[in-house]
């Protein structure tokens, strides 16, 4: 073995390199680095205190970037990032109740919410000026106007409309539907036209035409229904407390008369009534027939009628009157 005395140190380096081989650290395989991994992301560590992790403060600030694509493949233009914006459910609620504020300002003093316009609709007889006249709600704003109490007032005023619809229109219209009752009766009273009558007793003012209304002449108003009360009476019923019945003035089952009696008398007679005996007409013979103001047995009256015509004429006999109010007790009258 040769003298290490007067060897340089880098001559021994080199000599002790050539007596111990290098030794290398040994390369992990995959499969070992694979469990390691999984050891390790099994760990499960946790922090307790203020601490607060940088990440989500990064991506708090985190600001969104922008790409526009050109027309070269593979190429784009980024734009500057922009921030991200996030409103919470409180801020949506104030933006909400902040604007319903301003919105409810502008319809009560704005003038682009102020009545300016009624459309009326269904009238035939009843003019829209008229209805348009009594409404009074031109200039007010929309959100004061109360559908219901203009529906009232409507059928308040207006005896010859039944119904009434009213729609409002935003931002400051008005629609109003009205259906208007239909003339069965046209009442005379000493050979001036008083009224016309509807199928359910309401009377109601004579305008325009009618679609052959049944013409009866009288020299009174037709009877009331029973439990009416008239307009003023019921005004100051309402002013002491008590409540006043809305009944039709003429009672519907009086209207049913008429229009049964119509079918019976002679064609281009006019229909009469009075008080006393009810209604009736005038027969060919010369004669008046009453029949009362009820159809129970309407057709046994008319079977006995007839024999009581053919009974009377057998015996030459010109009555002036003929009464078949009751049933089992006609009679004739031969003077006045």
């Amino acid at each position: 073995m040769a003298n290490t005395d007067n060897l340089t140190r880098a001559d021994q380096v080199r000599q002790r390199r050539k007596i111990q081989p290098v030794q290398r650290k040994p390369i992990s395989r995959t499969q070992d680095r694979t469990s390691r991994g999984a050891q390790s992301a099994s760990r499960v560590i946790s922090r307790h205190g203020n601490y607060r992790s940088t990440s989500s403060r990064a991506t708090t600030n985190r600001r969104k970037s922008v790409y526009l694509a050109t027309g070269t493949p593979g190429s784009e233009v980024r734009l500057p990032a922009l921030p991200k914006l996030s409103f919470s459910w409180r801020m949506l609620s104030a933006l909400i109740a902040v604007g319903m504020v301003v919105l409810l300002y502008l319809m009560r003093n704005g003038d682009t919410f102020r009545v300016n316009e009624v459309n009326l609709s269904g009238g035939i007889r009843v003019p829209a000026e008229e209805v348009k006249a009594i409404l009074n709600v031109s200039g007010e704003s929309i959100i004061f106007v109360q559908p219901s109490q203009v529906e009232e007032q409507i059928l308040a005023t207006f005896p010859d409309i039944k119904n009434a619809h009213v729609n409002i229109s935003m931002p400051n219209g008005l629609d109003v539907v009205v259906e208007e009752r239909i003339p069965a009766i046209l009442w005379f009273e000493n050979e001036e036209q008083l009224y016309w009558i509807d199928q359910d007793g309401y009377t109601f003012t004579v305008r325009g035409e009618a679609n052959l209304p049944i013409r009866v002449y009288s020299d009174t108003t037709p009877p009331h229904s029973l439990g009416f009360v008239d307009p003023e009476t019921a005004a100051e019923q309402a002013e002491e407390g008590e409540i006043a019945r809305d009944l039709p003035p003429i009672d519907p089952k009086f209207v049913s008369v008429i229009q049964r009696l119509n079918t019976i008398k002679p064609a281009d007679t006019p229909m009469v009534y009075n008080q006393q005996n009810g209604l009736g007409w005038t027969d060919p013979h010369g004669w008046q027939v009453f029949f009362g103001t009820s159809t129970e047995d309407i057709e046994l009256k008319l079977n006995e009628y007839n024999y009581i015509v053919e009974a009377i004429l057998e015996k030459n006999l010109q009555p002036i009157l003929i009464s078949m109010e009751f049933l089992h007790a006609p009679f004739y009258r031969l003077e006045p």
